[in-house]
């Protein structure tokens, strides 16, 4: 039972990470699935898949290698000069998104509470900075309180009777929803390298980290499932919504709309606090500074890219972010021998 309840922290936690606030506004899903009619259904079922055996060869891989942060496993995984360069931009991409996560957290508590957006960017940073100083243990604890919210969040999207009548399921005209799947998959992976990394070097048992990403990929696979049905029976009323969500919410009663805004903000927060995590394991095998100044250090810097605001970041960053993962998803999933060693 105690490998079992370390299987659903780790797991909780790779769904913190993939599930931001693109993913709970429906932004994301929209864009990646629901665009693409129902073929954007098979889209999510191949995610589904990926989301379990890359997140599980990720954390295996980690594992054997024993390497600690991302830094040192692109180092081993693509060599010195080609892994260099792969940190850089993983880097780049963590740093990034925790810029878009904090920015998001203050536009949710301006537009929802009337908190003036740096107060609610300030306050997110140092609670984050709270959790972080408690490290991995806390990160898990956090994400495995916070990620049944977000499921029973999807139970209540599913029980809605918006979403009762979709269309049935035809063959798709297409298939470009397959490369944008695998650009969804491959962001994603990107940024839960941050934790599914150190994760995979500090857990011992291989059974943990099999059932984590399979409790974690099919959660995940689940929510984008529901969500996209929400929105495909309701298509002609969401696709020029910013928050396409917002039409199955705004038919709910007061306290469940709350509840919804409490959703949003955690889904934004639980991303945030693992991308910060994982960047500060990088810079520590980098850098001789105590790791609660580097948290320090990254959040101001990203308070300071802030102020450019969140959906401008938003839309210049996430595709680009999609194009960098690439190269890792690739490597990962090539069969057979990794640097010698079968996984």
């Amino acid at each position: 039972m105690k490998l079992w309840g370390k299987s659903i922290q780790v797991a909780a936690t790779y769904i913190g990470t993939v599930v931001g606030a693109g993913f709970a506004s429906g932004q994301e899903i929209l864009a990646f699935f629901t665009a693409y009619g129902h073929a954007g259904t098979i889209g999510i079922l191949l995610a589904t898949s990926l989301f379990v055996w890359l997140g599980y060869k990720m954390m295996l891989i980690a594992h054997h290698l024993r390497t600690p942060s991302y830094e040192s496993f692109n180092q081993k995984l693509f060599g010195p000069m080609i892994g260099r360069t792969m940190n850089i931009l993983v880097f780049l991409t963590l740093f990034g998104v925790t810029t878009v996560m904090l920015a998001g957290a203050g536009s949710v508590l301006e537009e929802q509470f009337d908190i003036p957006y740096l107060v609610g960017t300030t306050a997110t940073m140092l609670f984050a900075l709270l959790i972080l100083r408690r490290g991995l243990e806390q990160l898990l604890v956090v994400n495995a309180i916070v990620v049944p919210s977000m499921l029973l969040f999807a139970l209540f999207i599913l029980l809605d009777g918006t979403a009762e009548s979709p269309m049935p399921l035809s063959p798709p005209s297409d298939y470009t929803f397959l490369w944008k799947t695998i650009l969804y998959v491959s962001f994603n992976l990107a940024m839960a390298q941050s934790v599914l990394i150190p994760i995979g070097y500090a857990i011992r048992e291989k059974v943990v980290l099999f059932r984590a990403a399979v409790i974690g990929g099919v959660v995940l696979g689940f929510m984008l499932l529901v969500v996209h049905t929400a929105m495909l029976a309701n298509w002609d009323d969401v696709r020029l919504m910013n928050i396409p969500i917002l039409f199955v919410t705004d038919q709910w009663n007061e306290w469940l709309q709350l509840f919804f805004v409490f959703v949003l903000y955690s889904e934004i927060f639980t991303t945030l606090i693992s991308n910060v995590f994982g960047i500060g394991q990088q810079l520590r095998e980098l850098l001789d500074v105590p790791e609660s100044r580097l948290y320090l250090y990254l959040f101001s810097t990203s308070f300071v890219l802030c102020l450019i605001g969140y959906s401008q970041l938003l839309m210049f960053l996430y595709p680009l972010f999609g194009y960098l993962g690439l190269s890792t998803l690739c490597r990962i999933s090539v069969p057979g021998n990794v640097l010698g060693k079968r996984f």
